[in-house]
């Protein structure tokens, strides 16, 4: 660690008459709240940062100097995750040695999820050794009471995470009310339709070209041709897949562009929409961000909105659920045949890659057995690969062999291997009880300030409405932090169930040597990655060890 520390220090120090200088990334961030962009316009923020870093330099007394490595931002980009284009630039920066600093206006325009932001200030950019500082919130990581404003910071970015996930419940709101009153609210338009403003609601508008497709692609399945006969000729045919449509602006290939298959989840999804025979269905998913959570539920049909008639059909009803009828059927047939495999047939899944075009490694039933195949083998574009299959059963002799001789050279016991595992789950169970003593210190400090202020109302020094006020704001905030807990808390026990699974299943791997069958948890916690390769060599990255190759 110390000889990581030194690299950063070393390609980032330089020194200006003395003064050693910060080598600085300028970040800004402006989401998709239309609210923010009077004031917070990424312009802004990189005036007052750069305003800032003046007034900084002009200082005589200053401890070291600020130079701009470059300007960071993102925009139209939220900040309840980090996955953002100009934020990873910076991230890859960071870690090639260019910057040691990172200057944002506020805590919000980092981030405004509370665990990750949280992670990259108390974690992350430490061991990197970059000074964060935030210009608005006179914070500085690097400055003698930057460890005093700890608490403070940690709850800037709770209130931030809570202000995102308010404004989220009023977009999501405004955008019911959109929806039931027949108005289009996606991002894009179905393939086969574009969106134009009509009587002052957005509707969606037939696009003859593509529309043309969509209806072949529905004629063909509802007469009984198979999804992969349908991907050949639309190729054939040299029809754009949807994503490329979106980039082109046109169905067929044209000199000079690249032409790739469509995929078979693009042509179900193309099957699977209502959209199509006109009646414009809407809500058929659900974020979890409320919750905390990511990715989406699935909604159950009578949680739909649907506005019959809303727009011109690109199909009949009756081929549509003719359509379904195909559909329903290789979706019952196909849940037969990978029901269960999740945590019994397939242990890594996760983990298993193709060695050639590093694609995941895809699963099927054959007589009983599970095999892992690279799919981009029936690909009939440039992403073509070679074809390569192993399976589940064979892996696990092989990994379970390696396993064993791993443990042997490491020289690892069966306490050495408990010892390990309680260690990670201690370390991600002590995170979650900071948090917990994080959120009680805040409680405890507005109650404080609420009694303060209900003293100050009953000798008439502040007025009775600022009171309530304070009082409805306390009072929110107190059932956010008990919602908060509660998770965490839940979090935990969860935790400890799994150590405790993990240590057992760990032991009896060492006990019967090598012969216990690895299960999908134990294949994440021991093994980072797996590549396949066309030859038949298979490479194992173990965590604790460097890779394995078997032929």
């Amino acid at each position: 660690m110390a000889r990581t520390a030194k690299r950063y220090k070393k390609n980032t120090e330089k020194k200006v008459s003395g003064i050693p200088v910060c080598m600085a990334a300028i970040y800004a961030r402006l989401s998709v709240d239309s609210d923010e962009k009077k004031s917070e316009s990424i312009e802004t923020q990189v005036t007052l940062i750069k305003e800032f870093i003046q007034k900084h330099n002009e200082n005589p007394d200053r401890e070291y100097e600020i130079a701009v490595y470059d300007i960071y931002s993102d925009l139209g980009k939220t900040g309840t995750n980090f996955d953002r284009p100009g934020f990873e630039r910076m991230m890859n920066d960071v870690r090639a040695g260019k910057i040691n600093g990172i200057l944002v206006k506020d805590f919000s325009r980092f981030g405004r999820n509370y665990i990750e932001t949280g992670n990259y200030l108390e974690k992350i950019l430490p061991f990197m050794k970059v000074r964060f500082v935030s210009v608005c919130d006179n914070y500085d990581s690097y400055a003698l009471g930057a460890k005093n404003q700890e608490l403070s910071m940690n709850i800037k970015n709770l209130v931030n995470d809570a202000y995102a996930k308010d404004i989220s419940a009023k977009e999501r709101a405004a955008k019911r009310i959109a929806q039931k009153n027949g108005e289009y609210v996606g991002s894009t338009a179905p393939y086969g339709y574009c969106v134009e403003k009509v009587n002052g609601i957005y509707k969606l508008i037939v696009e003859p070209e593509s529309a043309k497709i969509v209806r072949r692609i529905f004629e063909e399945y509802a007469s009984g041709d198979g999804i992969q006969s349908i991907i050949d000729r639309l190729f054939e045919d040299g029809v754009h897949r949807i994503s490329d449509y979106n980039q082109y602006h046109h169905v067929y290939c044209q000199d000079g562009e690249n032409l790739h298959q469509w995929g078979n989840s693009s042509i179900r999804a193309v099957l699977n929409r209502n959209n199509y025979y006109g009646d414009l269905v809407q809500r058929k998913y659900e974020s979890r961000f409320q919750r905390g959570e990511k990715w989406c539920d699935i909604l159950d049909e009578s949680q739909w909105i649907i506005t019959p008639n809303a727009h011109e059909p690109i199909i009949s009803r009756e081929l549509f659920d003719k359509a379904q009828i195909r559909l329903k059927a290789a979706q019952q047939k196909a849940t037969k045949t990978t029901e269960g495999w999740e945590d019994d047939e397939r242990a890594f899944y996760n983990v298993f890659y193709c060695g050639d075009c590093k694609r995941k490694m895809c699963t099927r039933r054959c007589k009983g057995n599970v095999y892992y195949f690279c799919n981009a083998a029936w690909y009939r574009d440039e992403r073509k690969c070679s074809h390569k299959s192993i399976s589940e059963e064979k892996l696990q002799k092989i990994v379970r062999s390696e396993l064993t001789r791993q443990f042997q050279l490491s020289g690892l016991r069966k306490k050495d291997m408990s010892a390990i595992s309680s260690a990670v789950f201690l370390s991600k169970i002590n995170e979650i009880q900071t948090e917990i003593r994080k959120l009680d210190a805040d409680m405890e400090r507005r109650s404080e300030k609420l009694a303060q202020a209900f003293m100050k109302y009953k000798e008439g020094e502040l007025s009775k409405e600022a009171y309530i006020e304070m009082k409805d704001d306390r009072n929110n905030w107190k059932e956010f932090c008990e919602e908060r807990k509660k998770s965490l808390e839940q979090t935990i026990r969860k935790l400890e169930k799994q150590q405790k699974e993990e240590a057992r299943f760990l032991r009896s791997l060492l006990e019967l040597d090598g012969t216990t069958r690895i299960n999908a948890e134990l294949a994440e916690g021991l093994i980072e990655s797996m590549y396949l390769y066309g030859d038949g060599r298979l490479e194992i990255n173990f965590g604790f060890k460097g890779a394995v190759e078997h032929e």
